[in-house]
């Protein structure tokens, strides 16, 4: 059995158990198999908020680097400026679509009251310097990824074209020119990913100092037995 080693003696083995499809944790101290007891004081309930934030923020990196790998690597479009003709490699496209809109919705649902969570950030948190580029995430995330809103960030527009000869029996061309966002450019990934990486090391201050205080506060002020009465419960 293969186990993750952790601090001051302890180690860990993840199971999924193939039922319920949840994982849990084995927890070792010295190679001794050692109990395991769920906290549920308010502390451990904001750890627990906190902790759910701070993984959305870290799948938000992992989404905005593999954008900027993909654009990066597109020959087609990097380092060049002004107007040019579309790339059609939709598949590369599409991918970034989607991890751009997943980087947006997630951003976002870390900002929203979430019933399963109870707690949120707020723009205060963020350093003033960011707070332009959190409204434009947002903004963005309001009229794009999840409404069409009023600043028109998707646009479609039905048109006809016709054949500039006037020749006899040419059919007019209607068709839909639709215009959407697959990502934000090059440079502006980078400045999301700036702004993600300054969320989430106010979330990781939040996570240390919660986690000294829940230790301090809710456990150690109880004798050992207290918890090792919560086993029989």
């Amino acid at each position: 059995m293969k186990t993750d080693d952790l601090a001051g003696g302890w180690s860990k083995f993840t199971i999924l158990d193939p039922e319920t499809k949840e994982f849990y944790n084995n927890y070792y101290y010295k190679r001794v198999k050692a109990y395991r007891i769920v906290i549920d004081t308010p502390k451990a309930k904001a750890l627990g908020a906190y902790t759910l934030i701070e993984k959305d923020l870290r799948s938000i990196l992992i989404w905005l680097h593999e954008i900027k790998d993909l654009l990066a690597s597109d020959k087609v479009t990097v380092g060049k400026k002004g107007s040019q003709k579309t790339a059609h490699d939709r598949t590369r496209y599409n991918l970034i679509k989607g991890l751009f809109v997943a980087s947006l919705t997630f951003y976002s649902k870390c900002f929203a009251t979430c019933e399963g969570r109870r707690i949120k950030l707020e723009k205060k948190n963020l350093s003033e310097e960011f707070q332009k580029h959190h409204d434009s995430i947002m903004e963005t995330r309001h009229n794009f990824a999840a409404h069409s809103g009023a600043k028109r960030i998707e646009r479609v527009h039905v048109v006809m074209a016709l054949d500039s000869k006037r020749r006899r029996g040419a059919v007019p061309f209607v068709t839909r020119e639709l215009g959407q966002p697959d990502s934000h450019s090059l440079e502006n990934t980078e400045e999301f990913i700036s702004l993600v990486s300054h969320v989430k090391c106010f979330v990781d201050e939040k996570i240390d100092t919660l986690n000294e205080k829940l230790l301090k506060d809710d456990i150690l002020t109880k004798p050992p037995e207290y918890w090792y009465k919560k086993l029989n419960k």
